[in-house]
């Protein structure tokens, strides 16, 4: 906390305090079509730059929902996450099978759980219709 590394977005203007999104991309690698559920500030960037997927590859962001703070986005995305882990945990593909094609190691899901995934974004938009930024 000293340093800044660490806050809570009540008491700090740093990334967690910004308003954030969470977002379901599609990609379309070569030998695997998959989905990507995760939170960003800039959901864009994120899938062109900090994911490293190559120029070649098709990419949609599916949906983003902006929430007031970076916190509540990321508690909300990990939360769907565990949901994911707990419900269905043969839909997550694991970093062997896409490899160095995204630069993440995990929060790679296949297809068939674009439904669900939708679903609970519907929960949350609805849960946080007023309090958008």
């Amino acid at each position: 906390m000293l340093w800044g590394a660490c806050a809570c977005a009540g008491c700090s203007p740093g990334r967690t305090a910004k308003a954030s999104s969470i977002y379901l991309f599609r990609i379309q690698l070569p030998h695997l079509p998959v989905i990507k559920l995760g939170y960003s500030a800039s959901p864009a960037r994120r899938l062109r730059q900090q994911l490293g997927i190559a120029k070649g590859v098709e990419t949609d962001i599916i949906r983003a929902i902006r929430l007031p703070t970076g916190h509540l986005a990321r508690a909300e995305e990990e939360l769907c996450h565990r949901i994911l882990c707990r419900e269905r945990p043969d839909w997550e593909v694991p970093k062997a099978v896409y490899g160095d094609a995204i630069n993440t190691v995990s929060e790679i899901y296949l297809p068939v759980a674009e439904a669900r995934i939708m679903a609970m974004l519907d929960e949350i938009e609805a849960r946080f219709a007023g309090q958008r930024p």
